[in-house]
């Protein structure tokens, strides 16, 4: 039986994650994000990056081997040795304002709304992250 190793990616905020969860639900078959592996786990998230051998292990270890998936998120730049594993390989591209709206949202959610508005302890780190999104 053939494998379904399936490859979401797309910018930030284009709903890669969503579309992941959803489709792997729909299969039945484990979902994975690179956000999982690429950062370390930290209280607020989003802090501390993992060396990518780290990561490139993890992901061996945990779901690589296994015949059927889905992985949602960015390898650009680090996952360039697991590309031979997928099947299939889906880019989302979604229109920049509604990735921007969406990633704004979601930063708020993360880190609360009065701490990415200005004056808030988060807002510079966000505004910068909008900015690199937005390109």
């Amino acid at each position: 039986m053939k494998s379904c190793r399936i490859h979401i990616m797309g910018a930030s905020g284009a709903g890669v994650t969503s579309l992941g969860r959803a489709l792997a639900e729909a299969l039945a078959i484990p979902h994975h994000d690179t956000d999982d592996y690429f950062w370390q786990p930290t209280i607020p998230p989003y802090r501390d990056k993992r060396e990518i051998a780290e990561r490139l292990r993890l992901m061996r270890e945990v779901f690589l081997p296994r015949a059927d998936w889905v992985l949602s998120g960015s390898l650009e730049g680090w996952g360039d040795a697991i590309i031979p594993a997928f099947d299939v390989v889906v880019f989302l591209a979604t229109p920049r304002e509604l990735r921007l709206q969406r990633l704004r949202a979601r930063e708020a959610t993360h880190f609360g709304a009065d701490a990415v508005a200005p004056g808030g302890w988060r807002h510079k780190e966000t505004e910068e992250f909008i900015a690199w999104a937005s390109r």
